[in-house]
Formats: structure tokens, C-alpha cells, sequence
């Protein structure tokens, strides 16, 4: 069981007094990394004439509104041990159990009791962030089964982007995000013709998100687009952070899928998600969504 913030802080002997000096400091710090990380963000966006681009701005304070275009994404499952999940998650949240699945998804042992947490990569041609130019955009998404308030729901557990807009927004919600510039797409095609896509997500410190997915892609049927909504919470640094997104999608392909994640990364140091072939095909998803990042709640 995981000590309370008020048990650790009283094991410490920490005064309020005590504190006060290291929390500026650290709140001073995030306050200069998103001014200079917005600062690279305009810059990138230079080649724009100006005026143009503050047109379209619409900034409001505690709540990120992106327009996200042309993506396609996987959403992978994996079991990790409820014990380690549950050191991890937030005790405003519950971490679901559940009973671990046969071989080869689950290796340890049988009676053995799991958490469900997915690794999300998505790919979008164009992503604006509250109205500012777009650009081509990489997210890395990891979310975890819970119950809140007694509701089942999905928790975010990181962000990772190489949008430094994206990136600079979400550290000032206070939401546990990463800024991976090195990450990339590339695309080939297999001796039998189909699709295969490989997406890289890197950067950062050595125990930043450091990993891969090769995607082959099946099936990719046309035919009319549907929507769906999606609610996901995250509770940050500032609060509780609700994620609204309004989708369009395509119907669902299919694809085959491996992951591999180096050692050091966070997915697999902190939070148990290691390197996997999916012996089965995963959905394979296509469209836009609209988002609504949001801090609810100090």
C-alpha cells in the first residue's frame, strides 16, 4: 500500500514554512521551460506571415482546443501486474482488476491479478493547437482502466509529443507530458504490396519515451465515416485534467503490430509495458478528432 502525501510529507518533519522555497523554485522553472519551449513554437511557425496567423488564435486560459486532421493511430492493450499499477496511479483513482490472460500476452504467473494498460501511438498530418498554425504531429498516449467516483473510466498517464506548441500547452495544465523532437514516420511497402508503417517516438531525458511500432497495415476499407466521443482523465501537478475528443473516423482496419521499447524508457522502466508482437491483427483507426484538453479542478 502507498504512503499518503500527508503520511510522506509528516515522515519528513516538512513545515509549510520548509516548503515554500523549493516550490517556487519549481514552479519558476516549468513557467521558464513553457516560455521558451513557446518561443520555439513560434518560431517554427515564422515562414507564416504574422498577422495571418494570430487571425485564427483563440487562447484561453486552463483549457487546450485542437483541431487534429488525417491521422491514424493503434490502441494496444497490455496486462501489468495490479500491484504495480496501482503504485503508479493516483489515489483519487481505483486501478481495475482483472484476471491475467493465457500466454503469450501474459508470461508471469497464472492466478496472477492485472491491471489493463494501453500504449498509444497516433499520426496526424496536421494538428492546430487553440487556432494556431498546424503541423504534422506525433502523440504518444498511455491510459490505464480505472473507476472514478465508483464510474468506470480511462486515465491518462503520460503525454508525449514533438509538437512543442502541443507539449508547452499541456505542461501548463500541469499534465505529465514529454517532448520527443526526435520522433519520425516513415512509410515502404512489403513484398506482398501492403502498407507497413513505422513510427519512432524519442527525445528527451534518458528516462524520457524512447521506443517503436512497425505497422502493417491489412485493411484499410473505404466507406462512410462514423463518430464517437471519448472522455479520459489525467490528474496533474494543477489538478484534474479531463481529455474530450469529438471523432470522425473511417471504418476500422486491420493491421499487424510489434512494439519494441528500449529498457530505459519510462513506458517500460515506470510503468511495466515492454517490448511485444501482437500475434493477432489490432484496429487499425483513420480520421480527425476534435480535442478539449481541460483543467476541471485544482
Amino acid at each position: 500500500m502507498k504512503p499518503k502525501r500527508s503520511q510522506l510529507t509528516d515522515a519528513l518533519g516538512m513545515t509549510h514554512r520548509n516548503r515554500v522555497a523549493p516550490e517556487r523554485r519549481f514552479v519558476m522553472r516549468k513557467v521558464m521551460l513553457v516560455l521558451a519551449l513557446l518561443t520555439t513554437a513560434l518560431a517554427a511557425t515564422a515562414t507564416t506571415p504574422f498577422a495571418a496567423a494570430e487571425s485564427t488564435v483563440d487562447e484561453e486560459p486552463g483549457v487546450i482546443r485542437t483541431e487534429e486532421r488525417n491521422c491514424f493511430e493503434t490502441l494496444d492493450s497490455r496486462p501489468v501486474l495490479l500491484e504495480q499499477a496501482e503504485a503508479y496511479v493516483p489515489d483519487r483513482y481505483t486501478v481495475r482488476s482483472f484476471a491475467a490472460p493465457p500466454p503469450p500476452a501474459w508470461t508471469g504467473p497464472p492466478d496472477a491479478r492485472i491491471a489493463q494498460v494501453s500504449f498509444t501511438d497516433y499520426v496526424c498530418e496536421s494538428v492546430a493547437v487553440n487556432g494556431h498554425e498546424a503541423q504534422p504531429t506525433i502523440v504518444s498516449l498511455g491510459t490505464v482502466l480505472v473507476t472514478r467516483d465508483e464510474a468506470p473510466v480511462t486515465v491518462v498517464l503520460w503525454v508525449g509529443t514533438n509538437n512543442p506548441l502541443l507539449f508547452a500547452r499541456l505542461t501548463q495544465l500541469g499534465v505529465n507530458a514529454y517532448f520527443v523532437p526526435h520522433s519520425s514516420v516513415s512509410e515502404s511497402t512489403d513484398a506482398l504490396g501492403r502498407r507497413v508503417i513505422d513510427v519512432v517516438v524519442g527525445g528527451g531525458p534518458p528516462q524520457g519515451l524512447h521506443h517503436s511500432r512497425s505497422i502493417t497495415v491489412l485493411s484499410a476499407p473505404p466507406g462512410p465515416t462514423r463518430t464517437s466521443t471519448g472522455t479520459f482523465y489525467h490528474l496533474g501537478d494543477r489538478g484534474e485534467v479531463v481529455f474530450t475528443y469529438a471523432n470522425t473516423l473511417l471504418p476500422n482496419g486491420s493491421a499487424n503490430i510489434s512494439i519494441d521499447v528500449d529498457p530505459n524508457s519510462i513506458a517500460d522502466a515506470v510503468y511495466g509495458l515492454t517490448s511485444f508482437v501482437f500475434p493477432a491483427p489490432r484496429n487499425f483507426f483513420q480520421g480527425g478528432w476534435d480535442g478539449t484538453i481541460e483543467l476541471v479542478s485544482p
